[in-house]
C-alpha cells in the first residue's frame, strides 16, 4: 500500500515538473530597451571578461609597492666531527632591503595600467549597451518591415482571389489572372528571406543579452515613439573634447609613455641602494660562551653605462622619447578626428530629421493613391499593372520611412557613444521608454 502511494506521489511530482517546464518554455519574456540593456550588462560574456581583467589590474596596482618589501631569512646549522668528538651548532637570521629610483615609476605605471583598465571596462560596457540598443531597434525595424511585406502579400492574395472570381465569370482575361498570381508568388521568397534574417538577428540578440536561445522574447516599443522623443541640441558641437572616451584613452597612452620614459631614465642613470643586517649565534662543544655575529652592511650602485650614447640604457631612453612624441601627435590627431566625427554625426542627424517629414508625407500620399487605385481597379477603370505599381510604391514608401527612422535612432546612439554621454541623453523625456 505504501509503495502504491509513493509511486502515485512520484508520478504527480514529475507531471507537475513537466507541466511547469512546458509553461516556462511557452512563457514570453517582454523587454523594453532599458530592460534589455540591464540584462546584457549582467550576463554578457564580454562584460564579465573585462570585469575579471579589471580586478587583476587592481590587484597589481595595490601590490605595486612590493619591490621595496624587505627580504628576511632564518637559517640553522649543526656540525658533528666524529673523529674529534666535537660538534658545533649555529643559528642566524638576516634582513635586507633594496631601494631604487624605479620604484616610483613602477607604482606609477601600475596606477596608469589600472586607469587604462577602467577605461577599457567602461568602453566594453558602452560598446555592449550600444550594440544592445541598436540591435533592439533594428529588430523592431525588421519586425515592422516583415509585417508590411506580409500585409502586402495578403493584399495581393485578396486581389488574386477577386480576379479568380472575375475570371470564372468571364470578366477577366487569363493573362491578368496569371499576372496577379505571379504577384502573389513573387512576394513569398522576399518574406521568407526577411523572416530568416529576423530569426537570425533575434538569436544573435539573445546571445548579446546572455540568455538561452530557447527563451521567447518580445520587444516592447516602436520606432515612431522612439523618434518622436529625440532632441539633439546644437551645443554638442561645443563640448569639451578632453572628456571624450577616445581622447581620454589617447591621453592615458601618453601618460603611460611618460612613466615608461621615466623608468628607462631611472634604470640608465639612477643609483640603487641596498641595506642588509644579519645576526647569528654559534655554540661549540665544551665551550661555555656563545660566539655572536652582528653585521650591518650598506651599499650603493651607480650605473655608468647609461651615460654612453651607444649603450642599451641610452638607446632605450631615446626610443621612449620618440614613442612619447609619437603618442602626443596621435593625441592631437584624435582630438581633431573626434571633433570631425561629432560634427559629421550631428549633420547626418539633422539631414535625417529633415527627410523624415517628407517620407511620412510620401507614405500618406502612396496610401491614398493605392486605396483610390484599388477602388478604380475593382470598378474596372484601372488595369492590374497600375494597381500593382501603386502597391509597390506604397510598400517602398513605408520601408523607406522605417529605414530612415532606424538610421536616425542609430546615428543618435552613435553620437551619444562618441561623446561619452549616458544613452538616452538626447531624448525629451530623459529615457527611451
Amino acid at each position: 500500500m505504501f509503495r502504491k502511494i509513493l509511486t502515485a506521489a512520484l508520478i504527480c511530482f514529475l507531471s507537475a515538473g513537466l507541466f511547469a517546464q512546458e509553461n516556462d518554455n511557452k512563457a514570453v519574456l517582454k523587454l523594453t530597451v532599458d530592460e534589455a540593456v540591464k540584462l546584457a550588462l549582467e550576463n554578457n560574456v564580454s562584460v564579465k571578461r573585462s570585469e575579471l581583467s579589471l580586478k587583476l589590474k587592481k590587484r597589481q596596482k595595490n601590490s605595486s609597492w612590493n619591490s621595496i618589501s624587505p627580504t628576511a631569512s632564518v637559517s640553522g646549522n649543526f656540525t658533528d666531527d666524529l673523529e674529534k668528538d666535537s660538534y658545533s651548532s649555529s643559528i642566524s637570521g638576516s634582513l635586507s632591503v633594496g631601494l631604487s629610483p624605479s620604484i616610483y615609476s613602477s607604482i606609477k605605471s601600475a596606477v596608469l595600467a589600472y586607469e587604462a583598465g577602467e577605461l577599457s571596462y567602461e568602453a566594453t560596457l558602452r560598446s555592449v549597451e550600444l550594440n544592445v540598443r541598436k540591435s533592439f531597434y533594428n529588430i523592431l525595424y525588421e519586425k515592422d518591415n516583415l509585417a508590411s511585406q506580409e500585409r502586402s502579400l495578403e493584399t495581393a492574395q485578396q486581389t488574386y482571389d477577386a480576379n479568380l472570381s472575375k475570371y470564372n465569370r468571364g470578366q477577366l482575361s487569363e493573362l491578368d489572372l496569371l499576372n496577379s498570381q505571379y504577384n502573389v508568388e513573387s512576394k513569398k521568397p522576399t518574406i521568407t528571406s526577411l523572416r530568416n534574417t529576423y530569426t537570425n538577428d533575434l538569436a544573435s540578440f539573445k546571445q548579446i543579452l546572455g540568455i538561452g536561445l530557447s527563451i521567447q522574447i518580445e520587444l516592447e516599443g516602436n520606432l515612431d515613439e522612439a523618434v518622436s522623443k529625440l532632441e539633439i541640441p546644437e551645443s554638442v558641437l561645443n563640448g569639451d573634447l578632453e572628456n571624450l572616451p577616445s581622447v581620454k584613452s589617447a591621453q592615458n597612452s601618453v601618460d603611460s609613455a611618460k612613466a615608461t620614459l621615466l623608468a628607462s631614465r631611472f634604470s640608465a642613470y639612477g643609483p640603487s641602494l641596498t641595506a642588509s643586517y644579519s645576526y647569528g649565534k654559534t655554540k661549540v662543544k665544551d665551550v661555555d660562551d656563545l660566539s655572536t655575529s652582528n653585521t650591518l652592511s650598506l651599499g650603493v650602485k651607480i650605473p655608468l653605462d647609461g651615460w654612453l650614447p651607444w649603450s642599451s640604457g641610452a638607446l632605450s631612453v631615446a626610443s621612449q622619447k620618440e614613442n612619447l612624441e609619437e603618442l602626443k601627435l596621435k593625441l592631437e590627431d584624435e582630438k581633431t578626428s573626434a571633433a570631425i566625427n561629432v560634427r559629421n554625426s550631428y549633420n547626418t542627424i539633422l539631414q535625417a530629421e529633415s527627410q523624415l517629414e517628407t517620407l511620412k508625407k510620401n507614405v500618406q500620399l502612396m496610401q491614398r493613391t493605392f486605396d483610390m487605385t484599388r477602388i478604380a481597379y475593382n470598378n474596372g477603370s484601372k488595369d492590374l499593372l497600375t494597381l500593382q505599381k501603386a502597391e509597390d510604391n506604397l510598400l517602398t514608401a513605408k520601408t523607406s520611412l522605417a529605414q530612415q527612422q532606424f538610421t536616425l535612432i542609430s546615428n543618435t546612439l552613435s553620437l551619444e557613444s562618441t561623446l561619452g554621454l549616458p544613452f538616452g541623453t538626447f531624448t525629451k523625456s530623459g529615457s527611451e521608454n
